[in-house]
């Protein structure tokens, strides 16, 4: 059936038969598979730059205590409050207001 609208649908149409996947043909273990596309990366200069001045590439900390903390207030489900909720979008008013 064809929906061309809110008011106008087609008539029944036919319904074909299940229609099977074929499975590739498997290639014996001796023979080694031809060489297909490489993938390839190119970063800009820009980007590149980015990557060189990251926190995590300057020595940048990661608090392994606080995110273990912030960790078991998700599980315990208390890490999302009104406060910190409110504070939150405060900062994000303030900074695109």
């Amino acid at each position: 059936m064809q929906i061309f609208g809110p008011f106008r649908v087609s008539t029944a149409q036919p319904v074909g038969g299940p229609q099977r996947m074929q499975t590739p043909p498997q290639v014996p273990a001796n023979n080694k598979p031809s060489v297909g596309p490489v993938d390839q990366l190119d970063l800009s200069q820009a980007a590149s730059r980015m990557e060189a001045v990251s926190p995590m590439t300057v020595g940048g900390d990661i608090r392994i205590e606080r995110v273990a903390e912030l960790r078991r207030q998700i599980a315990g489900g208390n890490y999302d409050t009104a406060e910190k909720l409110d504070r939150a979008l405060d900062r994000m008013l303030d900074r695109f207001a």
